[in-house]
């Protein structure tokens, strides 16, 4: 802070005023108290510069030196004295006041600035992945021509290159669908339903990594205003990281219900958990826990949820699973 410029510009106003203040006659209250009302200036110009460090400092500051001046001058003034002293905490009050406005005013440029940022990133990305799909795409059809044509381990080598292939085609759909989100086609969706037909179409993997399933439905489930593929894809990509947090042996609970006319889907598994530590980030683009990850299925998750009016919310302790629930508000149900 000592090494800003608006820094020495305090202290310098505040060195400044004392000395006028203490300097101008005894017995004139004029000069009193237009110093009195000029200790605002640096108050109000620490506290937008520094926050509410800076402007709790100034104004204790103006206070400490404010102070002896009213002790002296009190037997000589009395009434600007008695005034004086209620100037003490409108100091502290308009220091604290502007430093916590300011603090706000630029956690909230941060913000504007980062989601900018993400924004030519997006674009960018955007750019780049439909620049990288066409030739992932003839790499892919000549690989399996060669598969076909091929046997032992030119073969094997030709399927190495369409998987790797595959695995690449997806990062760039994940990026794309985080840089243009679609928007949103809603239409009557029955959660079970769309939960079975993730689980079928992830059947493959679960089998492989020995997970049981469970479900959790409840009778008579009401129909929800929504976006059957976005919210599929927002499904799959929860049960998927469930599956893929656990070894053989482990459980998927797939539970949903209606609590204060909202509706509450979760998936829940017995895998490790993830350390707290880790919780508050799991929500940010490109950070991942699982390796190779992209670290962007939760981040469009929760902006799909966002979109729909709701909130994905994950809670888990270490060594007790993982629990990640989507709920849906009310508006979002349909008769």
């Amino acid at each position: 802070m000592w090494k800003q410029p608006e820094f020495w510009t305090t202290v310098a106003a505040v060195v400044v005023l004392s000395v006028g203040h203490y300097a101008a006659p005894t017995h004139d209250p004029f000069w009193h108290d237009l110093f009195r009302r000029l200790y605002y200036l640096p108050i109000i110009l620490a506290g937008f510069r520094f926050g509410l460090r800076g402007g709790l400092i100034s104004s204790i500051a103006v206070s400490l030196l404010f102070l002896p001046h009213v002790l002296m001058t009190r037997a000589m003034l009395p009434r600007q004295a008695s005034e004086a002293v209620f100037e003490i905490p409108l100091y502290l009050v308009v220091g604290v006041v502007t430093g916590i406005l300011s603090d706000r005013q630029r956690k909230a440029n941060e913000s504007l600035r980062r989601a900018e940022q993400l924004k030519t990133l997006g674009e960018m990305a955007a750019g780049m992945a439909h620049e990288v799909k066409n030739p992932l795409a003839a790499i892919r059809s000549s690989a399996q021509i060669i598969n076909e044509r091929v046997s032992g381990k030119e073969a094997q080598l030709a399927g190495i290159i369409m998987s790797e292939v595959d695995r690449l085609n997806r990062v760039v759909n994940e990026f794309l669908d985080y840089a243009r989100p679609a928007p949103l086609k809603r239409e009557p969706v029955i959660l079970s339903g769309l939960l079975d037909s993730c689980l079928e179409l992830l059947e493959p993997v679960i089998k492989q990594a020995g997970v049981i399933v469970k479900r959790a439905y409840p009778q008579g489930e009401h129909k929800v205003s929504a976006d059957p593929n976005q919210l599929r894809q927002v499904l799959l990509n929860l049960i998927l990281n469930a599956v893929q947090a656990m070894h053989a042996g482990g459980e998927v609970t797939l539970d949903i219900r209606q609590e204060g006319g909202s509706t509450w889907v979760s998936v829940c598994d017995s895998g490790p958990g993830i350390p707290p530590d880790k919780l508050r980030q799991v929500f940010e683009p490109f950070y991942s826990t699982k390796p190779g990850g992209t670290g962007l299925g939760l981040s469009i998750a929760q902006r799909i949820v966002s979109e729909h009016g709701g909130r994905l919310e994950i809670a888990c302790a270490t060594g007790a699973g993982t629990i990640a629930t989507v709920i849906l508000p009310d508006r979002s149900e349909v008769s």
